[in-house]
């Protein structure tokens, strides 16, 4: 009995320390236009920031869940298929093949990062994200920077 109340006191603080405790998607490359884009880095969190977090995502999805608006799990359960979903839909459309472009999802937000190769990609690509399945809102913090210098 007491080698399980170690052990079950241990796992929290070891998932705690981990730079993605909560499994949420990393940023996955749509396009490869420019090729002196740089990679966006992962979404990493301290300790801290995990726990401060799991408060208001427990919070949030059991809002809602209880308001009838989200399946049991909240808006982060299908991240890594909207992700996948959204950064194939970008792949396929020829619009942006001269960008590099990265969708990052997190509670059914999209985030685009990346190089644009003008400014008129920027608003194709957010009209045509937030169309998809399971996407709820747009950040564009892609940039023009056509030759990968932001």
């Amino acid at each position: 009995m007491l080698v399980l109340l170690i052990t079950i006191g241990v796992r929290p603080t070891q998932a705690a320390e981990a730079d993605n405790p909560y499994n949420d998607p990393p940023p996955l490359q749509a396009t490869h236009g420019i090729a002196r884009c740089p990679a966006p880095k992962p979404r990493t969190l301290t300790p801290e920031q995990a726990q401060r977090e799991a408060h208001q995502r427990v919070e949030r999805g059991t809002s809602c869940w209880l308001a009838g608006k989200c399946e049991p799990g909240g808006d982060y359960k299908g991240d890594g298929e909207t992700n996948a979903r959204v950064a194939a839909a970008i792949g396929r459309d020829a619009r942006f093949a001269a960008s590099s472009l990265w969708v990052e999802t997190l509670r059914k937000f999209v985030i685009i990062k990346g190089c644009l190769a003008d400014a008129k990609q920027g608003r194709d690509l957010e009209t045509m994200v937030k169309a998809i399945e399971g996407v709820k809102l747009v950040w564009q913090e892609a940039v023009v920077a056509p030759d990968g210098a932001p």
